[in-house]
């Protein structure tokens, strides 16, 4: 168990890296078959995962002072990947290694194997790849190469198997065209494209990603590649600022395409005062915060550090794009409902919003539920409770940001 006692925030902390780019990067290295060194990455679980399997797939890593080097290439035979709980690795990873002949087996930990992956089957059987799913869930088998041409794909889950054509399309010796259904979280669709450009590979779209063309023959570049830092994570330790002090996040790209950088919109509806300087980003509570509204489809992950900061604003907070949160770690929609209950919170669903009263909440034990963004915003409530909160559980955050509750710490937090 660890506990967040009430406590005042006041101080600097380094974002993480962002584990999404992590990801994202490490594919890129591995398909560029040259060295290309990555500064900074996440070391978090899911990013772990991900050099995991590029190293089973056949390339060699190398550690660096402040970060590593990838060797890329491929090594020959069947293989079984290890995608941890991961679903941006399972769901990248599956049309990368559909450019291999040979078969390979994708397996799921933990929730990832109650995750949704029967999206990805028909799209790579329409450019040539053989693709079985256990009834739309993990495990997943391939078998390539994948060939390129037309497929249409239903975005209303996510963009992260898009993300893993992008990233694997440009390979295959025919150009490609790919129709998009109802896509969400766009931003993560331009941040692989923002990378791919870095890596020296084109691929264009139109603003909503309704229509992808990806040339085929092209080959990735190697190069020096440095992660920015995690929005995501970082938008805890905000939100913690926001309400009960002040707080400066260094290691943040005001530049970044993120989909999380709008937190900042959110905090200030709610009243904080921001201050942003070169990569380092300030937020300070200046008296009662007031109730917002706010869209958090395209950044479902704002859900949680939004959610602690509304339950200690005056008047009521509407989150939109509750439907986006069926299907990660927990129902996290209801988890967020159900374990914020328990220490007081007045929150619910209606329809595809979350409603929020504000409230001092009175504290006690909530079960993080295996959801590492389901700790962290028991952590940020517990700073603002009259008897602080414990979070069963809280281990899970090793997941995203490992160091979290250390980095609370350091900034005033009250964390035993």
């Amino acid at each position: 168990m660890k506990w967040v006692k009430p406590s005042a925030i006041c101080g600097t902390v380094r974002a993480p890296a962002s584990k999404s780019l992590t990801i994202r990067a490490a594919a890129a290295a591995f398909l560029g078959q040259g060295e290309t060194t990555l500064i900074g990455p996440s070391r978090c679980d899911d990013a772990l995962a991900a050099f995991d399997i590029v190293k089973t797939l056949g390339a060699r890593i190398e550690p660096l002072p402040g970060g590593i080097r990838v060797c890329g290439g491929w090594s020959n035979g069947p293989k079984v990947l290890d995608c941890r709980e991961s679903g941006l690795s399972m769901r990248l990873f599956a049309p990368v290694c559909a450019l291999r002949p040979e078969t390979t087996e994708l397996r799921a930990s933990g929730s990832l194997r109650t995750r949704p992956m029967g999206m990805i089957e028909e799209p790579l059987r329409r450019l040539g790849v053989s693709c079985r799913t256990n009834g739309g869930f993990a495990p997943i088998e391939i078998q390539g190469p994948l060939q390129g041409g037309r497929a249409t794909l239903d975005g209303s889950q996510g963009s992260q198997f898009l993300t893993g054509l992008l990233m694997a399309l440009p390979l295959c010796g025919r150009d490609s065209e790919l129709a998009v259904i109802a896509l969400k979280s766009r931003p993560y669709a331009a941040m692989t494209v923002s990378l791919l450009r870095r890596f020296g590979v084109a691929v264009t779209a139109d603003p909503a990603f309704e229509r992808v063309l990806v040339p085929g023959r092209q080959a990735y570049g190697s190069i020096s590649y440095e992660i920015d830092g995690d929005w995501s994570g970082a938008a805890f330790l905000l939100a913690a600022g926001a309400g009960h002090g002040r707080v400066t996040v260094v290691n943040l790209n005001a530049d970044s395409v993120q989909a999380d950088q709008a937190v900042l919109e959110a905090l200030d509806a709610a009243g904080a005062r921001i201050a942003v300087e070169g990569n380092s980003v300030t937020v300070e509570n200046r008296g009662r915060l007031k109730g917002f509204n706010f869209d958090a489809s395209e950044c479902p992950d704002l859900f949680p550090p939004l959610a602690a900061l509304a339950c200690g604003a005056d008047g009521r907070s509407l989150i939109g794009g509750v439907g986006r949160l069926k299907h990660k770690e927990s129902d996290r929609g209801l988890a967020l409902c159900e374990e914020f209950r328990k220490i007081g919170g007045r929150i619910s669903i209606a329809g595809d919003r979350m409603e929020i009263d504000g409230t001092r909440l009175e504290g006690g034990i909530i079960d993080a539920r295996g959801d590492h963004r389901i700790a962290m915003a028991g952590a940020v409530a517990g700073l603002s409770s009259v008897t602080g909160v414990g979070i069963a559980g809280w281990a899970c955050v090793a997941k995203s940001y490992p160091d979290f509750f250390d980095d609370l710490h350091s900034i005033g937090g009250d964390v035993s």
